[in-house]
């Protein structure tokens, strides 16, 4: 692996990489494989619960369904439930959110990394102090 210059190409095109898929295509992901999740449930269907949940005799409150996390559960009268969410859909989509909560914060410390002690108010005048004491 080549190594990482301060102020090189090879540094600026790992932080640009990790930046878009941190912060485009994690997002991304989380919302596409959420709509899936919508989808194959059944939660947003007009069609009667009956349709698809037809495995046993349903109970009086045939379904419920919860948002975040995606749940949508089929109640049957002998007590039992199935979820018609798929089990992969809720780690999938906090995974991608974590990555771009984490990608975020990351890049906002590069970034402030990058702009140096005192940079952040704008330039400092000549003898006065840094943020940490120190003048330089």
């Amino acid at each position: 692996m080549l190594p990482c210059l301060r102020q090189g190409t090879i540094c600026a095109m790992k932080t640009v990489v990790g930046l878009v898929v941190g912060t485009v295509v994690a997002p991304a992901a989380a919302v596409v494989t959420y709509l899936h999740g919508l989808w194959v449930s059944h939660l947003l269907d007009l069609r009667a619960t009956s349709e698809y949940c037809a495995a046993k005799p349903l109970a009086s409150t045939a379904t419920s369904a919860d948002w975040l996390p995606l749940r949508h559960l089929c109640h049957y009268a002998d007590g039992t439930t199935t979820d018609l969410v798929p089990a992969y859909v809720n780690p999938t989509v906090f995974l991608c959110l974590g990555i771009t909560v984490m990608s975020t914060a990351l890049a906002l410390r590069s970034r402030s990394r990058a702009a140096g002690p005192g940079r952040r108010g704008g330039p400092r005048r000549p003898g006065e102090a840094s943020v940490s004491g120190r003048s330089r």
